[in-house]
Parts: structure tokens; C-alpha cells; sequence
């Protein structure tokens, strides 16, 4: 082990509970005394007791990742040892010849790992007395060699249990901060034997002691021996006759002696003591769960069989800490629910495929991307991913989805793309904001025309003044308007792209439902961009678009765009997504359950062969199950637990539209018929129509949809009611009789029609 003071040396080892020791004096904890602070408290961390300042120091982020790190890689080298003796042992057939080849990658099983464990830094650039983080840099963590031949029968399932139950001790000691478990502080305490007799011995009494007499102690030892001797030879004639099934028992003198043959000794280590440093729960039910393979078989549902099984939790708590290391907040989720998250899973292909297709179309190409797939499948979800790497890559994002109730509106999706990233802009206020530039590059380039622009982007209007929006023609004798608009937005995108030097994306969800006019402007960006290129000019423009599987035919205004683009040369990549496999399945329940992949799996096999894996009706699904209980938060055990067995036996619909049907009929009448009303506008709907359509109808809707939003079938995004998912505004519309949703869109147009005649505004007569 070197330990020398020099600058220049690229490694430095430690054993391990030196590493120990030195890596809880480095942690900082002048950020934690900063905050909690008080009167009656050091100022400090030098100054608080030794056991306090360890405490804290254990349950670090510092020390907490770097002890992952160690134990990572002590199960990883463990696993790499175990494959390779498996790999040379296969490959040697029957040549017993060569077992005494075999390295002895393998530590021997044992309650003393960590007595042998080294831990190896990287110190290059810091000195050995240097205060620095040197013990936070840990480069790998192995054991020191034993010089003892490896077993020539190979690693046996028995062995495997044993070496997780020892790298589980040493787990202990890590995380303890160099305690060992108090149940191995006296050989008696906790040890196990096959037999029962310890525990036999151990409950006795002084009163309850044989009467002895101590001269004769040798001739009892001689019976015990005869004694021993009678009953191996009970079991040798059951062996003989037909083995230990022949008197259904089995023999508990062998299996001792096998236990015996080596140094292994078992203790019954609870991990109490974890919990009380205040440890997260996750890591010490991950040590109590490779301790349940104490002998040589899982105790619990939960023990790990493999070490593989260990290595990959332990990796799991270092890539996403937020998930599996740290605690969740049961209290909290007892009294909201499950939240299930934006997250993509699966779909790691075809984000790539569509970042290398973006990547081109901004480099000088021209390229668009189709992403179709079953209603439910991901397709809005990945697309708003895809969003995180545009942003993060410099580039300007324009998003806009298609209504099934506004197919009739010209631009509804485009102007809604617009209006937003407006309204973002606006959030940046001053003189030389970002909005005050834009609005004079407007007017340069479009002159008096922007206030066209103003009435299909009301935060447009806000960004160009009053002075600008004053200038309307009231006697417009123009043949055309849905062409001047058109030619204006094609205008606005290239006024953004040149404006910020940036390459814009235009994001538009549901073409299924999309209108002509927005699909030529679509068509126009993307030839005007393939020309640009051709010329050498600074026109970087992409287009993303989702669409269901199956709703675009022949005459659909987006499959004549991919016409007219394939005869312009302009690249479609086309992205089919498919249902999610059961392992991504187990991979969304984990993650939002916070737990680890082979503790959900049961779980998540269910919930995959009830929903055939479609990615909303699991969400929903799973939502469903919390709310009825039969997946709930435990605040004694700090994680989820669920009753799989009534989870089986819940018949379902096999199609997730039946499945949110049933779920809205489950609901009161009066939240039903709120419901029902703000369907009909679409997909969203403002705030203030909403209070407008209470006064025209005399009717509380918004508590009723306050309602709808606990139980997560909306959304309230900015001053909007907002369906979570389209599939959930159809089902809530397809409820109604047809004749009874004519009278419905009657009656909320004659309401909307008097407020325009009296406001002198006709934005809403598109609405209803």
C-alpha cells in the first residue's frame, strides 16, 4: 500500500477503513452549519461532537457517492471474476487437468471482507497532506490478493449466495462509517446454526444448566461423540435406502459440517442501526436484502439471488440518486396520490434518429421528420424530449398542436406555436429585452403589414405597441387575406431565425386533424429552406409532426405535402412507434415508483399484459390502482407496496378509449357534465370563457373542473383547462348522443355570439 507525500503520483491506496476514516473528515459540512445555525449551537463543524459531525457526514451527497462508487466496484469486480472463472471453466470441458490453472479471482466467502478490501484514488496534482477531496476520487476498490488456489468445482450457486451475503457486511461497514455489526461483537450474539442447538443453548437459564459433574466431563464427551456417531449413521442407512426424502427429513449433521469446512460464519445483522444514522431507506433495505442470503439461500421475497443483481442497484443509485437512492416523501404522496412523470422511456432509437435528421437540416439541408403511432403510444412526449435538445443546443422551439373541434380555423396550430413563443419573450422585460429587437426587425422587414400578424398572435400585439396595432385597414380590399397571412408567417419564421442566429423548429402535434392552410405554410418553410441551401443562405428551418397511425389517407392535406416535398428533394424521415415491451414497462413502473426494477417486476408484468403496453393506458392504469388503494404508499416501510393478486383479478376494457370511459362515468354527474361542456371547445379551453359560459348558463363549472384536475384528467397550464391527454377530451365528447352535442354547441354558440356583439369581438365565433 503507498502512502508517500508526492504530487507527481497518479495513485494512492488505502485499506478500507483508513479510506473510511479520511474520506468522513473531508466531507463538508460548512454549507449545513450555515443553514441550520442557531444560538444554542457551534457555529461550526469543528466544533460539533464527533458522533454528531459523523452522523452528518455520513448522509452527505459526498460520502454517500463515493461509498456507492466503492461498493459498486467491489460488486463489479466480484461479477467479472464470477463470469470469467465460468467462461475458462466451460471452455476447459472435462480436463480436470487444468483446475489447478485457474487464478483465484474469487475472494473466499467470509465474515471479514473488509479487512481485505483496498480502496484506490486518483492523486494526481494533490499533495497526501493536502486538504482537498482526494478520498472523494475514488478510481476502483478491490481486494487484496489471497494467494490461495480457487476452488476447482467452479463458483457453485451456494457460493455466489455467501459472497453477497459477505459483500453485504462489508456494505455495513462502509455505510456505517467503519462500525461493524454489533451482532458480530460477541461470537455467540446473532451466529446461526443449522441445527438449532445454539439457539436452544443460548435461551437457557443459569437455573435451567445441566447438573455436571465437572470430573466428569470427559466421559459426557465421549457419549456425545457415541452419541453423534448414532446419528450419522441413521442418516448413512437413509442414504443408503433412498436418500434423506426416505424419512422426509434431511440430515442437519451434514449440512453442518459443510458449513464448517470454512472460515464462512453466519449472524443474524439487522440493519436497525443503519436506519437510526438516518440513512436513506433504499440503501439500508439494499443491505438488508443481500444479508437475507445468509444461508446460502434468499430468506426473502426480496434477496438478491446474483451479485449481478446487487452491482446493478448499486449503479442505479449513482446515475439517478433523485430516484432510487434518496427517500420519497410518503407523507406527501399519502395525501396527493401518485404523480407519474413527463419521462420517455423506450425511445432512446428514435430520439437519436430524429437529433441526426435535425442535425442535418440546420446544417445546410432540408429535412422533416413524421412521427406516427397508436393513439397513447408517445408521440406527443417524445416530441416535446426532443424540445430539451433544441433549447439546450442554442435553437428556437415552436410548438402548436391541431384540435379535432378547430379543424375549420385557419393557422389555429401555427398561430398558437407563435403566440406562445411570444408570450415567452414578453417574460424577458426592459429596453434591450429580446422582444423590443424583435419588434423592430419586424417593422423593418414587414412594414405596415405585421398588424396582420397581430390578430392571429394577440402577444404579438403586445411586443409591437400600440402604435402598430393602431394601423388597421377597415376597408381591406385585399382578394386574398389567407394568402397575405400565409406569406407572413413564412416571413416571421425567417425574421426569428435571422433575428437570433438561431435554427427554429417547428413542432406541430395531431396533423391527423390538421387544416390545408397550415399545412402550406409548412410546405412553403421547408421548399423555401431546401432553395436557401442550394444558394448558400442562412435559412435553418426543421419540422417535427406527430400524427395517429392509419388517419392520413390520399386526399389528407399532409399527405399531398409529402408529395409536393418528395418532388422538391426535401428529406422525410418517417418514425413508426410501437407498444413498449415488458422491460420498458418494468422500466416506467420503477421509475415512478422509486423503486428498483426486479422489486416491480411482478407488478409491472401484470400491468403489461392488462394494457398490451401502451404507455398512456399504463399511466392511467396506474393512477387508477392508487386511487382505489391497491397501490399505495407505506409510511412504516417509506416506499410503495401493492395487493398483486386483486391487482389480477380486476377485469379491465382491452382498449385504453373504454378504459378512460369508464374511469369519466366513475366520476360525480355534475364534474360529468362540466366535463362534457369544455369538450366541446377542443382540446383547452380560457379561463375566461369558462367564467363567461358560468354566467351565459347560470352553471359552477370551474369547481367542477377543479375536480377533474385532482383526479389528473386535466391539466391547468397558464389560464387554461387543458385535457391531459387528447384520448381523454374524445372519450369525454364520444359520451354524449350526437343529437344532444348539436344542442350543446348551439346553445354555447348563441352564448359566445351576444358576448362578441357586445365586446366588439369576433376571436370567439370559431370556438363553439
Amino acid at each position: 500500500m503507498s502512502t508517500a507525500a508526492t504530487s507527481c503520483t497518479a495513485e494512492t491506496t488505502f485499506l478500507l477503513s483508513k479510506w473510511i476514516g479520511r474520506a468522513i473528515d473531508e466531507v463538508d459540512l460548512s454549507a449545513l452549519a450555515n443553514g441550520t445555525s442557531t444560538g444554542a449551537a457551534p457555529d461550526h463543524p469543528s466544533q460539533w461532537p464527533t458522533n454528531v459531525r459523523n452522523s452528518m457526514a455520513l448522509c452527505s451527497d459526498e460520502y454517500l457517492m463515493s461509498a456507492l462508487r466503492v461498493a459498486r466496484s467491489l460488486a463489479d469486480g466480484i461479477c467479472e471474476a464470477e463470469d470469467n472463472i465460468a467462461t475458462k471453466k466451460g471452455g476447459r470441458e472435462n480436463n480436470s487437468n487444468d483446475d489447478e490453472l485457474l487464478p483465484s479471482l474469487l475472494p473466499e466467502p467470509g465474515i471479514d471482507w473488509a479487512d481485505n478490501v483496498q480502496v484506490h484514488l486518483s492523486s494526481e496534482g494533490a499533495e497526501f497532506n493536502e486538504i482537498s477531496k482526494l478520498h472523494f476520487n475514488i478510481q476502483r476498490a478491490d481486494f487484496l490478493p489471497s494467494g490461495e488456489a480457487a476452488d476447482s468445482g467452479g463458483p457453485s450457486d451456494e457460493d455466489a449466495m455467501r459472497r453477497i451475503y459477505s459483500l453485504g457486511i462489508v456494505l455495513y461497514e462502509i455505510f456505517s462509517g467503519g462500525e461493524r455489526p454489533p451482532e458480530m461483537g460477541h461470537q455467540t450474539g446473532g451466529r446461526k446454526s443449522d441445527d438449532g442447538t445454539a439457539e436452544f443453548f443460548q435461551g437457557l437459564s443459569q437455573e435451567d444448566t445441566f447438573p455436571i459433574d465437572d470430573g466428569n466431563i470427559d466421559d459426557l464427551a465421549d457419549e456425545l461423540n457415541l452419541f453423534d456417531d448414532i446419528i450419522d449413521d441413521r442418516y448413512s442407512l437413509c442414504d443408503a435406502i433412498g436418500g434423506d426424502d426416505f424419512f422426509n427429513v434431511e440430515n442437519p449433521r451434514k449440512s453442518k459440517r459443510q458449513t464448517q469446512s470454512c472460515s464462512y460464519k453466519v449472524y443474524d445483522v439487522s440493519v436497525e442501526p443503519l436506519k437510526a444514522k438516518c440513512l436513506p431507506g433504499s440503501l439500508c433495505d439494499l443491505v438488508k436484502n443481500m444479508l437475507d442470503c445468509a444461508n446460502c439461500y434468499p430468506s426473502g421475497e426480496e434477496s438478491y439471488h446474483k451479485m449481478s443483481e446487487v452491482r446493478d442497484d448499486l449503479q442505479m443509485m449513482l446515475e439517478k440518486p433523485t430516484i432510487y437512492l434518496y427517500d420519497q416523501d410518503m407523507g406527501r404522496l399519502s395525501i396527493t396520490g401518485l404523480q407519474p412523470g413527463g419521462t420517455v422511456f423506450g425511445r432512446n432509437a428514435e430520439l437519436s434518429t430524429i437529433k441526426d435528421t435535425y442535425r442535418r437540416s440546420v446544417s445546410g439541408g432540408s429535412e422533416m421528420v413524421i412521427i406516427s403511432g397508436a393513439s397513447g403510444s408517445g408521440k406527443s412526449l417524445l416530441g416535446h424530449e426532443f424540445e430539451k435538445h433544441v433549447l439546450a443546443g442554442g435553437g428556437i422551439f415552436l410548438s402548436g398542436k391541431f384540435d379535432q373541434l378547430q379543424q375549420g380555423t385557419p393557422f389555429s396550430a401555427l398561430a398558437s406555436a407563435f403566440n406562445v413563443y411570444c408570450g415567452i419573450l414578453l417574460e424577458d422585460s426592459g429596453p434591450s429585452s429580446i422582444a423590443v429587437v424583435l419588434a423592430s426587425k419586424l417593422r423593418s422587414s414587414m412594414g405596415r403589414d405585421v398588424h396582420y400578424l397581430t390578430k392571429l398572435i394577440p402577444n404579438l400585439a403586445i411586443i409591437l405597441g400600440p402604435e402598430t396595432t393602431s394601423l388597421i385597414y377597415h376597408n381591406d380590399d385585399c382578394d386574398n387575406a389567407q394568402k397575405r397571412l400565409l406569406y407572413l408567417l413564412c416571413q416571421f419564421v425567417d425574421v426569428i431565425s435571422s433575428t437570433f442566429s438561431a435554427p427554429v423548429t417547428l413542432f406541430l402535434d395531431d396533423l391527423q386533424w390538421a387544416d390545408a392552410a397550415s399545412i402550406e405554410a409548412v410546405n412553403n418553410l421547408l421548399i423555401t429552406a431546401s432553395i436557401a441551401s442550394t444558394s448558400f443562405q442562412d435559412k435553418r428551418f426543421f419540422f417535427l409532426g406527430c400524427c395517429r397511425e392509419g388517419e392520413i389517407n390520399g386526399g389528407h392535406p399532409v399527405w399531398k405535402l409529402l408529395t409536393n416535398l418528395e418532388r422538391a428533394s426535401v428529406g422525410c424521415t418517417n418514425i413508426k412507434l410501437d407498444l413498449m415491451d415488458e422491460h420498458t414497462i418494468n422500466t416506467m413502473v420503477s421509475e415512478t415508483l422509486s423503486l428498483f426494477p426486479r422489486l416491480t417486476r411482478s407488478l409491472s408484468s401484470v400491468i403489461y399484459h392488462k394494457t398490451k403496453g401502451n404507455p398512456l393506458f399504463v399511466s392511467r392504469l396506474m393512477l387508477s390502482l392508487s386511487k382505489e388503494g391497491l397501490l399505495r404508499p407505506s409510511l412504516s416501510r417509506g416506499r410503495w407496496e401493492w395487493e398483486k393478486e386483486k391487482i389480477e383479478c380486476r377485469n379491465l376494457p382491452t382498449d385504453v378509449a373504454m378504459f378512460l370511459n369508464d374511469s369519466i362515468r366513475e366520476l360525480p354527474e355534475a364534474v360529468q357534465s362540466s366535463l362534457c361542456i369544455l369538450s366541446c371547445f377542443g382540446a383547452s379551453a380560457d379561463v375566461s370563457l369558462i367564467e363567461t359560459l358560468e354566467r351565459a348558463l347560470n352553471q359552477n363549472i370551474r369547481d367542477d373542473l377543479d375536480v377533474a384536475v385532482m383526479k389528473g384528467l386535466l391539466d391547468i397550464i397558464g389560464n387554461q383547462y387543458r385535457f391531459s391527454h387528447d384520448r381523454i377530451q374524445e372519450a369525454t365528447y364520444n359520451m354524449m348522443e350526437d343529437g344532444v352535442r348539436r344542442l350543446f354547441h348551439f346553445t354555447y354558440g348563441l352564448s359566445l355570439a351576444s358576448l362578441s356583439i357586445e365586446e366588439g369581438c369576433d376571436g370567439s365565433l370559431f370556438i363553439a
